[in-house]
Order: structure tokens, then C-alpha cells, then sequence
């Protein structure tokens, strides 16, 4: 037996080999070498195995305590490196920057710098921007989630990383208010489940304007005398302008001739202005007169330019004052038609009211006067003319004069005094041929009169305003409707007479007509009965088609324009219309209205007027439709 297996053997104890005191024996042998094993007093002796169980139990404890080490080490490191990852939200910088003065009209730009001081990312950072009124948003960088611009997202903000993000638009306000514009900027730490936000303001004072203003006028002015204020607006800056109004305000007894300008809807004496290019300038003129004879002395009238916000209000940019110091002259004349003293719109036909009032403003009475007024003889018909007053009619060179044979308080007015004179004429019922558009005729009275000024008698003349009448345009409608055309070819469809508890259509025809002027915003409309159909069936030659609500029972027809000579040196522009009636039995012997009142609107692109024209309401008793003529009655 090999030596190591023997001494494996003296370690071994057989059971049934040895008796009590052998066991013993062995016992105390066994006891000795563990001994000497663990105490390595003799490690020639150990067996093989023993040895190799060493050694494992050596390496164990190495492999453990690198091991352990090494969890000491990570544990070390996550700490110090969580400890740097740490979330500070003092940590997040953020300021909002921009001009502390800005004039109005001019692009202002705002900067928001960010700065992630710390170890942590940020994410879903958002910017939520609150703008203040007049403020126009034109652009950003990045760029801006929504179109208002009040929305701008950046994806991740790294650690230690700084940068900002900028708005930019146009701002406008009145001088000397303050603007304010918010940022809310809300984000989320990487290593926390939570939404922060910070909530930052910057305030901008309107300091100047880019919109200036120029009033030129006169600074003394008679009475009743035509004056033009003169203003000029101007771009100082190098961006275009928009949105411009202009607002007059004058005092009482100014009488504004309107400006060719379109008015703001809502407001008074407000018109919109052309826009105005960089570093340039336009003008408008505003003329009128003083017609208040009880006015004297120094007026102020104050011209507003300003620019249009989005809600339709306006912020004024400059205003100044003309002063102009009201003198009352000593022979005043003041002429009116139809109660108007500048310009005034008559139809063919229609008579006009003249008066003039004459007034003594000076301090010596006034002797002989003689009045004589300049009457165009073209579009008047003098056949029509009343002269209370009595007056010299000369209708070759269209005037008529009053002196103090026919009105003896002309013989002498004294100071303080009034008095008046007025005569009735109308104009043409047709107009001649070769009458163009724009026609108008003219008005004006002069006075001469002797006034004796110490020892010496003087001759004094005076002049009224001058009155201008525009002619409007005849604008005339027709409604008609039809079962049949005039050749008896059928329209409609159904029995005729209509008969209860059956369906009759007819077709319903607008006309329209027009002669010396352009008209524009052509609106034709009737309402149709409860018991009558609209069937969609509809023609038109010009215009929109035409519609109808079901709600109102409205028939409807626009045209954006009608121009002058419509139905003669033209045809006529038509709408034609399908209806329906079924009559029930109530309607038996009766004639049913088909479509009411029909009524045309428009407005005179020369006269200004606004125009009117109607056309009766039509029944099932067609008059001049001569196939059903006296079938209107509804049968049972």
C-alpha cells in the first residue's frame, strides 16, 4: 500500500475491525494529527487530500476578500458620483432681457438665457410667453410651436449647459405706457419625477413713436369761409407701416366736407390711411368751414394718427392741435339746399329748398342791399320755380335778384341782425342725352350793399359758400312672374288655375336698371310666404347666384357692381327663380301671393347717396302674362 493511502487508512476507523480499546486508540491518534495538520508542525505527514483542502480554503478566502473590496469600491463611487447628480433648482438660471424704451412701431426683441448650473439634465423644457396688448409677434428663435408665438420648446437642456432662445414683434403703444411681457418656464430634473417653473417679466415704456404727424392751415379765418387743413404723416422708421387711421376732431358749428377716405366701422371721424413705406410720407386734406354764426373767437382742431391693433382698437401714435382764430365779417351770406351748405345729392324730379340767410355782424347797419344767387340752367326745370320773395328771374344767365323793392328789410339791417330768403326749384324730370356721369350743378349768392363808415359811404360785397348737387342715378327695379313667356311657351308646371291639394310652379323674374352713374353693393330682396316653396331651381345673367334662407324665407340676390346705363345702352341684369304652391283647402277662391314686396338697395358710386328702389309684391294672378291672365283664383 502507498505511503499517503496508509496514513488515510490510520485515519479511517472500520466498523466491526476493532474492539473498544482499539477504537479509543485510534481516537487519540486521529485527535493528534488534526493537530499537527492545523499547527503545520508536521506537513510531511498530512495526506494528499488534506493538503489539497488547504490550499482551496486559502484561495477562498483571497477570492472573498477581493470581492468584498470591490463592493466597497462601486459603493464608494456610486456615492460621490450620485453626491455630483445631485437636483438643485437654485441651480437652473434663467433671465428674461430686452429694451427697457422702445418707440411704438417699431419690431422689439426679447432674450431669455438659460443656464443649467449642476450635474443634472433637464427635460421637456417649455417656455409659455404672455405678451401684452399692441405687442405683434413676428418671429423666434427656435422656433415657436404655435403661431402665436407663445410656445417654445427645447427638447433637453444637458448639464452645465447654458444658452437662450429669443422672441421677436412689433410693438405699439401709446407714449409713456409700459408694456410687459411673462415667460413661464416649466421643466423636469432627469433623476426626479417632478415638474418645476419659474416665472420671469421684463418691462418695456413706449418712450417715442415711428408714426409722426404735420398739421399746415390757416390761423385766421372768416366766417363762412372754406378753409383746408392740411396733414402730413410720415414712417421715421426703416420698416413699413400698416394699419393706419386717422381721427379729426373739431369743434361745434365745423361743417367736415368727408374726405375720400374709407372710414373705420364704429367710430366717428375716423378714416383708414395709406400705408407708408420705410422713411416715407403722405398726406390728407380735410376741408370744411365755420356755418355757425354765433361762433367766434379761437378754435382748436385736433388731427390723431394711429395705428390699428388686432382688436380693432386704435392706438394713437401723435396728436397735435391747429388753432385758428374765427372772425366774424361784417356782411355774412350762408347758403343751404335741402337744409345742406357743401355738397348735397337730388334725384331726377326732385325739388330742391334754397335758402340764404343773411347776417349783419359789424357794428354800422348796411343799406340797399341786393341779392343775387348763380342757378345752373342745364339740369333745372325753371317752369317749377317759386319765389315767395319775388326776385328778378333771368333764366337765359340762370339768376334771380331781390333787392329792397321786393323785400323792403333790405333797405337796411342793422347790426346783430338776420333774415332770410328762400325759393323753391326742381330739377329736370329727364336729363338730356348727352348727360354724362358725375353730373352735378352749382349754387352761390353774392350781396352788395352800402354802409357809411364816418362821412364816407362805402360799397361792401359779400359771397355765400358755393353749394354743389349731385345728381343721383335712376336705379329702378322690376319683379314680374310667369307661368308662360310671351310666346306661350310654358314656364311652370301644374294646373293653372292652381287646384287644392295639387302643386303649381311659376317662375319669378328681377330686373334691374340704372342710367348716369356707376352704383355699387347691389342687394335685391323679398320674403316668401309660409305656404310658397322655394324649389332651388335659379338663373342668374350677373352676380351672385341667388339664395334663400330657409329660417327667414328670404330671397336674395347681390351684385358687386351695376354700371351706368343698364337697360339702355345694355340689357337689363336678370335673376330668375322657380317657386311652389300646393294650396290646401282654406285657399279655395282665393288668389295666392306668390313673393311679397321686393326691394332693391345700392349706393352711387358719384353721388354718394344711398339708393333705393321696390317693386310690388306678385300673386298667382299674373297680370301680364297673357296665358294666365284670370287663372289666379284657386279651385277646389
Amino acid at each position: 500500500m502507498p505511503k499517503n493511502e496508509s496514513k488515510v487508512r490510520d485515519f479511517t476507523i472500520e466498523p466491526g475491525e476493532s474492539d473498544d480499546g482499539d477504537k479509543e486508540e485510534l481516537s487519540r491518534e486521529a485527535t493528534k494529527a488534526f493537530a499537527k495538520l492545523y499547527k503545520r508542525q508536521t506537513p510531511d505527514d498530512l495526506p494528499t487530500a488534506l493538503m489539497a483542502a488547504r490550499r482551496r480554503h486559502a484561495w477562498l478566502i483571497i477570492i472573498s476578500t477581493l470581492a468584498l473590496l470591490l463592493v466597497v469600491a462601486i459603493g464608494v463611487l456610486f456615492f460621490f458620483s450620485n453626491g455630483g447628480r445631485k437636483f438643485g433648482e437654485e441651480a437652473v438660471n434663467l433671465t428674461l432681457t430686452g429694451p427697457s424704451q422702445a418707440p411704438s412701431g417699431q419690431a422689439a426683441e426679447y432674450t431669455i438665457a438659460y443656464h443649467n448650473d449642476q450635474g443634472v439634465d433637464l427635460t421637456n423644457v417649455e417656455v409659455n410667453l404672455r405678451y401684452p396688448a399692441g405687442f405683434t409677434f413676428e418671429g423666434s428663435l427656435p422656433q415657436a410651436e404655435n403661431d402665436d408665438g407663445t410656445r417654445l420648446f427645447i427638447k433637453r437642456l444637458r448639464a452645465r449647459e447654458s444658452g437662450n432662445l429669443s422672441v421677436r414683434g412689433l410693438l405699439i403703444g401709446e407714449v409713456g405706457e409700459v408694456k410687459q411681457i411673462t415667460a413661464i418656464v416649466t421643466y423636469e430634473p432627469e433623476n426626479i419625477k417632478a415638474q418645476y417653473a419659474k416665472t420671469l417679466s421684463f418691462t418695456t415704456e413706449v418712450v417715442a413713436s415711428v408714426l409722426n404727424l404735420e398739421l399746415v392751415g390757416p390761423s385766421q379765418l372768416p366766417e363762412g369761409e372754406d378753409m383746408t387743413l392740411a396733414a402730413t404723416y410720415r414712417n421715421s422708421s426703416a420698416q413699413p407701416l400698416s394699419g393706419l387711421v386717422v381721427r379729426l376732431t373739431v369743434p361745434g358749428g365745423f361743417e367736415l366736407e368727408l374726405p375720400t377716405l374709407t372710414p373705420l366701422s364704429g367710430a366717428t371721424n375716423t378714416w383708414f390711411l395709406a400705408d407708408l413705406e420705410p422713411l416715407a410720407e403722405a398726406k390728407v386734406e380735410f376741408k370744411g368751414r365755420f356755418t355757425n354764426v354765433s361762433t367766434s373767437g379761437q378754435q382748436e382742431l385736433r388731427v390723431a394718427v394711429g395705428i390699428l391693433s388686432a382688436g380693432n382698437e386704435v392706438t394713437v401714435q401723435e396728436e397735435k392741435i391747429h388753432e385758428v382764430n374765427l372772425v366774424k365779417t361784417h356782411l355774412t351770406l350762408n347758403l343751404t339746399a335741402n337744409d345742406v351748405s357743401l355738397k348735397s345729392a337730388v334725384d331726377v324730379g326732385q325739388q330742391i329748398t334754397y335758402q340764404v340767410t343773411v347776417a349783419n355782424e359789424g357794428e354800422l347797419p348796411f343799406t340797399d342791399i341786393k341779392l343775387s344767387v348763380q342757378l345752373n340752367g342745364t339740369y333745372l326745370d325753371w317752369a317749377t320755380l317759386r319765389d315767395d320773395a319775388g326776385g328778378t328771374v333771368n333764366q337765359t344767365e340762370g339768376t334771380i335778384t331781390w333787392t329792397k323793392e321786393a323785400l323792403p328789410f333790405l333797405a337796411a339791417l342793422q347790426p346783430g341782425s338776420r333774415t332770410t330768403v328762400r325759393w323753391y326749384i326742381s330739377v329736370q324730370p329727364s336729363l338730356p342725352a348727352d348727360v354724362g356721369s358725375g353730373s352735378s350743378f352749382n349754387a352761390k349768392v353774392s350781396a352788395q350793399a352800402s354802409q357809411l363808415v364816418g362821412e364816407s359811404l362805402q360799397t361792401v360785397t359779400s359771397e355765400s359758400n358755393e353749394v354743389v348737387s349731385k345728381i343721383n342715378t335712376r336705379f329702378t327695379l322690376e319683379a314680374d312672374g310667369r307661368y308662360y313667356t310671351d310666346d306661350l311657351v310654358k314656364l311652370g308646371s301644374g294646373p293653372l288655375p292652381p287646384q287644392v291639394g295639387q302643386t303649381t310652379t311659376y317662375v319669378i323674374f328681377w330686373r334691374l336698371a340704372n342710367t348716369i352713374n356707376e352704383v355699387e353693393n347691389v342687394v335685391v330682396t323679398s320674403i316668401l310666404p309660409p305656404e310658397v316653396n322655394f324649389t332651388g331651381q335659379s338663373t342668374v345673367s350677373a352676380g351672385s347666384s341667388v339664395t334663400f334662407n330657409p329660417n327667414t324665407r328670404e330671397v336674395r340676390w347681390e351684385l358687386n357692381r351695376l354700371p351706368a346705363g343698364a337697360g339702355a345702352s345694355f340689357a337689363q341684369p336678370e335673376a330668375s327663380f322657380e317657386v311652389a304652391v300646393t294650396p290646401i283647402p282654406s285657399d279655395a277662391n282665393k288668389i295666392l301671393v306668390l313673393i311679397k314686396t321686393t326691394t332693391a338697395t345700392a349706393r352711387d358710386v358719384s353721388s354718394g347717396a344711398d339708393l333705393i328702389a321696390t317693386a310690388k309684391f306678385i300673386t298667382t294672378e299674373i297680370d301680364n302674362d297673357l296665358g294666365a291672365q284670370g287663372k289666379g283664383i284657386v279651385v277646389p
